[in-house]
């Protein structure tokens, strides 16, 4: 009886960790295009990802599309640094 105790405990540590090893790594791996130009009307870049490798069963999209927000042009104030430091 004491067997069955602790097989069934080792059982379910074994389950326990199998799961948080799979939720771990279980992901999808995406190859990424260089972001697009910067919409003006939504005010965002968007890429599109083709799958590259499914991990543990993991349910992946072929591909996806991510945004995200444009980022204001910096060079004016670069030019302005530069400047101040010849000083």
């Amino acid at each position: 009886m004491q067997h069955r105790g602790f097989l069934l405990l080792t059982l379910l540590a074994l389950l326990a960790l199998t799961s948080a090893v799979a939720k771990k790594k279980a992901d999808c791996k995406y190859k990424f295009e260089n972001w697009g130009a910067c919409d003006g009307g939504t005010g965002t870049k968007v890429r599109q990802g083709t799958l590259k490798k499914a991990r543990y069963n993991a349910q992946c999209q072929e591909t996806i599309r991510v945004t995200k927000p444009c980022t204001p042009k910096t060079k004016a104030k670069a030019k302005a640094k530069k400047g101040k430091g010849k000083d």
